[in-house]
């Protein structure tokens, strides 16, 4: 195939890929060195080694969908791997924190691939333990939930329990069965165990589950989850919270995380419109935080960087009035 014809084809093969989830695979030599041309000029996102997309395309994207189309390219590559791990969680719409995705996961025959970000597992796996998800062959949801929850640390394992529960994948009795059938004498059970006793689906995305773990490991009272409290300006439309303490006087503490995704809604198609956008939902936010304050609530706002500094968080609750459990010893 003649240069030209390459270059004529390329647009087409890009935007096909892009619609289906995929990472571009050069099909000729001659693509390819079309393809790092591009790369090198700025034009094109490599996010894997012989893959590309287009970099609007690629920095549009999240690090979760990022990795989903990573896995799924490989997955066309080698349609005889089998990803697990963390990999296949995101697969199956498990909340995965993106620290845990800079990794690919996968169980497969022969020798090791030693390539970033490759991390291949040896696991024996029954038939029953493999299924196709997004066209490619992950590990069952039981048996990636199990070793994940023995694997993780408490907070990503809490992120991926909850949303199995949230989206009703598996209720947390089931996942505390699985671990107690799967998970006998492996390494990270107890951590298992530990991690589903606190799993709640009423967690709304995996940042929540993180806090949530974070309030936890810092000795503070677990927080009821998305709770409603009386506005009396709106008597019947009351307001939620993300977390919840209900003090002995009956007032609450209501803790709210922050996100940038809340304050992106409605961009519109321009720069203005998004800005208009934007401050209406800032607008509307301090509306219904003082709605809340009128109640006799107390609200404490904090994002995901407060909630990683953990001296940081556990000063902000303290000062807040956030309650320590009982649990705990003197």
């Amino acid at each position: 195939m003649l240069l030209s014809e390459t270059a004529d084809n390329l647009s087409a093969r890009l935007d096909r890929a892009e619609a289906q989830g995929l990472w571009l695979t050069p099909a000729s030599h001659a693509e390819e060195v079309l393809l790092r041309r591009r790369l090198a000029a700025g034009e094109l996102a490599s996010p894997y080694r012989g893959m590309y997309g287009r970099r609007s395309a690629f920095e549009a994207a999240s690090v979760r969908e990022r990795a989903v189309r990573t896995i799924r390219t490989l997955g066309l590559l080698h349609p005889n791997w089998v990803f697990c791990g963390y990999s296949a969680a995101v697969i199956l719409g498990l909340q995965v924190p993106n620290t845990a995705l800079d990794f690919v996961h996968y169980c497969a025959n022969g020798a090791n691939r030693p390539e970033s970000p490759l991390v291949r597992h040896r696991l024996q796996l029954a038939p029953q333990d493999i299924v196709l998800n997004m066209g490619v062959r992950v590990t069952s949801l039981r048996k990636t939930l199990v070793d994940c929850l023995c694997a993780s640390s408490f907070q990503i394992g809490l992120a991926i329990a909850d949303s199995a529960i949230h989206w009703e994948l598996a209720s947390r009795r089931e996942i505390a069965r699985w671990i107690e059938e799967d998970g006998k004498g492996r390494r990270g059970v107890r951590r298992a165990r530990g991690t589903i006793a606190w799993a709640d689906g009423r967690s709304e995305n995996g940042g929540e589950s993180i806090a949530r773990a974070a309030m936890i490991e810092l000795g503070f009272a677990a927080p009821q989850l998305q709770v409603e409290i009386f506005d009396p300006m709106e008597p019947g439309n009351p307001k939620r919270g993300d977390f919840g303490w209900r003090l002995e006087d009956g007032s609450w503490i209501i803790g709210e995380l922050d996100g940038l995704g809340k304050y992106h809604k409605g961009g519109g198609d321009g720069a203005c419109k998004g800005l208009d956008s934007t401050i209406r939902v800032l607008a509307a936010e301090r509306r219904r935080e003082s709605h809340l304050c009128l109640s006799g609530s107390k609200v404490v706002r904090f994002g995901m960087r407060d909630v990683l500094d953990t001296a940081y968080f556990e000063r902000l609750l303290t000062a807040a009035g956030v309650p320590r459990r009982k649990d705990l010893p003197n």
